[in-house]
């Protein structure tokens, strides 16, 4: 794989630190406990550039390259790769070759997109090692199956209570990296989750994870606690994929989540990993068990966000916020109103709304999941899932299993084609009528909906010019002084910039 490709996707990329945590990055999480922060991460970290899965063995040199310049591998003790020289190939034993390994089996989601190529829990391990741990779960094991090395990987029985399969376990110095990986895709991807098959899940929103693994893996995080290698690789993987592991950026935010303190409130901005911060209503349902199986409620979008239209199948992505918008009339819908729904005006700018959404006379923000092959829409502020229930009547229902919260969703142009699944619904569609204001759904033509996609803000820093009289030099690749920076990368201050 050739290095420009890599600078292909840094390109892609407004000018970009790699380090630290974005202003007000976390700040829809604010105030959230338990499942509640949970979810409110979720909407935060889901929407993420899909990378392409050749792209990944480029992004291994920033995200994992070892001190002394060679591929990091958390699977073997011994192994001293090259990149790119032992990169992929046949293997026979250990130490042979590199590969990308799934560290969250791609088999326990279908290999679907965009886990598939996620590179948050894709690491480069030996080839030989990866193959034995083939898509066993992690675990606790004597190693009676097999042993890398000095015995820093092993695979067998587990001797955990609560599961009694085969299990691979690794380094007691990557533990915690591992379990804050697992926390990480559980939380991104928890509307798919429940369709997800894998021993260490349960099949719900949340907890998500069997209580076996959770114990396990909420114990890993505290034996070993987020390292520096970490942190880097949090921002190297945000710099490529622009979303990051909230569990890494806030060490013991597990235990806010599934542990001890799901009572605290997140306070991104004064964490204490401890939870002093107080707590806030007690809401029910935090404790990892209680209740489970349907979503809980994704956080609103708050103060006024960005809408851009939906203008193909791509933007249609899980987790994702929506608005349904009749576009010839600017209203968008709103609030429960009996059997059909309300309507809100919105202002549309070359195809942007800029908006707050979920309150009072606001539109209201639809959440995006997946339910086979078709989509439900969440609505937070009614606690359930759109739905067609009968001629003209358009409501919620709290069951995403029932097929009537199930909607096909094509998209031609700026025109948005929503229709329900169930056998006796597939000749409505969701569509707005303008002489008693209104959004339902219709057999016969009203007038057609769009949807718009929330859009974070732009927060991208400007390159300038030239660097002020006290800032660091700002040098290309080859170490040379730049005055103006082009597209590409460079290194200010020994730290590397991007600059779209």
């Amino acid at each position: 794989m050739k290095r420009t490709s890599i600078l292909f996707l840094l390109s892609a990329f407004v000018l970009t630190l790699l380090a630290g945590v974005p202003a007000g990055y976390y700040s829809r999480a604010a105030g959230q406990k338990g499942k509640g922060l949970k979810t409110a991460l979720s909407s935060i970290i889901v929407s993420h550039t899909t990378l392409s899965y050749n792209a990944l063995w480029d992004c291994f040199r920033t995200t994992d390259c070892r001190p002394d310049g060679k591929v990091w591998d958390m699977y073997s003790g011994t192994s001293n790769f090259e990149f790119g020289t032992d990169q992929a190939g046949n293997y026979r034993t250990e130490g042979d070759v590199y590969n990308r390994e799934h560290s969250f089996p791609k088999s326990w989601f279908g290999e679907a997109s965009p886990m598939q190529t996620d590179l948050m829990h894709i690491v480069p391990t030996d080839g030989y090692v990866n193959g034995r741990r083939s898509n066993y779960p992690f675990g606790e094991t004597a190693g009676e199956r097999y042993q890398s090395a000095g015995g820093f990987s092993k695979l067998g029985t587990s001797s955990l209570p609560g599961y009694t399969g085969i299990v691979f376990e690794p380094a007691d110095e990557y533990k915690g990296d591992f379990a804050r990986i697992y926390f990480y895709m559980v939380t991104c991807y928890e509307s798919s989750v429940p369709s997800w098959s894998g021993e260490m899940l349960d099949g719900t929103t949340y907890p998500a994870l069997s209580p076996w693994a959770l114990e396990m893996l909420l114990r890993w995080a505290a034996e070993d606690p987020v390292s520096e290698k970490e942190i880097a690789r949090n921002d190297a993987v945000y710099a490529l994929q622009r979303n990051r592991n909230p569990y890494v950026d806030y060490p013991g935010l597990e235990q806010y989540v599934w542990g001890t303190l799901t009572s605290a409130v997140f306070d991104p901005d004064n964490y204490d990993p401890e939870g002093n911060g107080g707590s806030g209503p007690d809401d029910g349902g935090d404790t990892p068990g209680a209740g489970g199986g349907s979503d809980p409620t994704p956080e609103q979008p708050t103060g006024d966000d960005v809408w851009t239209r939906v203008i193909s199948p791509d933007d249609l992505a899980d987790g994702a916020c929506y608005l349904v918008v009749c576009e010839d009339y600017a209203t968008a819908l709103g609030a429960q109103n009996g059997k059909v729904r309300g309507c809100a005006p919105v202002t549309i700018v070359d195809d942007v709304i800029t908006a707050a959404a979920g309150g009072d006379g606001q539109p209201t923000a639809l959440r995006l999941g997946r339910s086979g092959g078709h989509y439900t829409l969440y609505d937070p502020a009614a606690e359930g899932y759109l739905a067609q229930t009968g001629d003209k009547v358009l409501t919620t229902l709290a069951d995403p299993a029932d097929d009537r919260t199930h909607w096909a969703i094509s998209v031609n142009a700026a025109v948005t084609s929503i229709s329900c699944a169930h056998a006796g619904y597939t000749d409505y569609t969701i569509q707005y009528n303008s002489s008693s204001p209104r959004f339902t759904v219709y057999k016969s033509s009203q007038r057609p909906v769009t949807l718009y996609r929330q859009r974070p803000l732009p927060t991208g820093l400007e390159a300038p010019a030239a660097p002020p009289k006290a800032a660091p030099v700002v040098c290309d690749l080859a170490g040379r002084p730049v005055r103006k920076a082009a597209k590409g990368l460079y290194i200010v201050g020994g730290r590397k910039y991007i600059v779209r």
